[in-house]
């Protein structure tokens, strides 16, 4: 038997939180797991109730520095009560942590995993640039650091001089059946029960995420074909959202859902997975839009959408954003009407949005949990 703890930020509503929960809840019996949380946030299920470590953040220095040590005080308590054989982390703020509280302990094998494009997420900030430096410091005092894909892998290397041999490339699994079946459940929404195409976007409402280059796109795809927008998230970017939304006079036209518990039922029925991402270490949610059958039009971002989409044999890659908030009086740029244009082709082909469906729900199966958790447990017995 092979004690395992994974800590975490939170089990809120985000596609490292639902890499999280499908270990916890697939790993083999042989493998005892419990999650630790910083905070109490709960969206996901897990095998066991998560232990909290009850921590307050905010994205100050100060803060930051006090959520590190209370973390390391409260996490070492955890690990000596619980005594693990492995201790496995996720997210920047709770890798420090894993690897801090583990120094000079033989016993326990440190894993840490990468699902963010570091190089983006840490700009030139005094605490930016502390948090780069720490990466480059500590990540090599774990025993194996986890890269979700080949460019952060490569990243990894290139940017913060983490040695190679430790480095393990595994995608994020996803659970096909699961899906499947969620995906079959009937949605009580008008929209999505006539014949006006759906343009669906996933993700949390934030800057990464580039859904307001979406409404903007949006705008001129309605004015040569009928259609809507559904945006499924929440996100500290929503007020902007809402706001060039009605700027646009879109009012009508474009729908916030939230968080919904299960947002296949709703990828299904629509006509185009829009994922206008500007950065993404992998990208979980297009894969799932092609469990779905839905056809995926994403932004070519380092470092996930190329690499899932098979350099666009699988669906249909767009130029990078250039990550400028743009207001509705605006023009659109080269690269938002290049995204337009792809939408309105793909909207006016049956023929290829039924071949793009096809050959996504064959490129999934690449990234079933049953291959990518058989992974995860080979590196945990390592």
């Amino acid at each position: 038997m092979i004690k395992l703890i994974i800590l975490i930020m939170s089990m809120g509503g985000g596609g490292t939180e639902r890499v999280a929960s499908e270990l916890s809840l697939n790993l083999c019996s042989s493998i005892q797991r419990r999650i630790v949380t910083m905070t109490n946030e709960i969206s996901y299920s897990s095998n066991m109730p998560p232990i909290s470590m009850n921590i307050n953040l905010n994205n100050g220095v100060i803060s930051i520095f006090y959520a590190t040590v209370v973390g390391i005080i409260k996490y070492r308590k955890i690990i000596k009560s619980y005594k693990p054989d492995v201790s496995m982390s996720f997210f920047t703020l709770n890798n420090f942590i894993n690897i801090l509280s583990n120094i000079g302990n033989k016993k326990i094998k440190v894993i840490v995993s990468v699902h963010n494009v570091l190089s983006m997420k840490f700009h030139n900030s005094f605490k930016d640039k502390l948090t780069k430096f720490l990466i480059k410091i500590l990540y090599n005092k774990a025993n194996i650091v986890i890269a979700v894909s080949r460019g952060v892998r490569e990243e990894l290397i290139r940017d913060f001089q983490i040695e190679p041999e430790k480095i393990r490339l595994l995608y994020n699994p996803v659970d096909i059946k699961k899906i499947q079946c969620l995906a079959n459940e009937k949605v009580n929404d008008e929209w999505f029960n006539d014949d006006v195409p759906i343009l669906i976007n996933m993700g949390r409402i934030a800057e990464q995420k580039g859904q307001w280059y979406l409404i903007r796109v949006f705008s001129k795809v309605r004015e040569k074909k009928e259609c809507r927008l559904v945006i499924r998230g929440n996100g500290e970017l929503k007020p902007y959202l809402e706001k060039l939304v009605r700027d646009l006079d879109l009012i009508n036209d474009v729908k916030f859902l939230g968080w919904q518990d299960n947002p296949f039922k709703y990828i299904s029925k629509a006509s185009i997975f829009v994922f206008p991402s500007l950065w993404e270490s992998w990208g979980l949610a297009i894969i799932e839009a092609m469990v779905c059958g839905c056809p995926v039009i994403a932004t070519d971002c380092k470092y996930g959408p190329s690499e899932i989409l098979g350099d666009g044999k699988f669906g249909i890659l767009t130029p990078p954003l250039d990550g400028i908030f743009y207001k509705a009086s605006d023009p659109l740029t080269p690269e938002e009407h290049f995204l337009a244009d792809e939408i309105i082709k793909l909207l006016e082909n049956d023929n290829l949005r039924r071949e793009y469906s096809k050959k996504g729900k064959e490129r999934a199966k690449d990234f079933d949990i049953d291959l990518t958790i058989r992974k995860y447990e080979n590196i945990i017995r390592e």
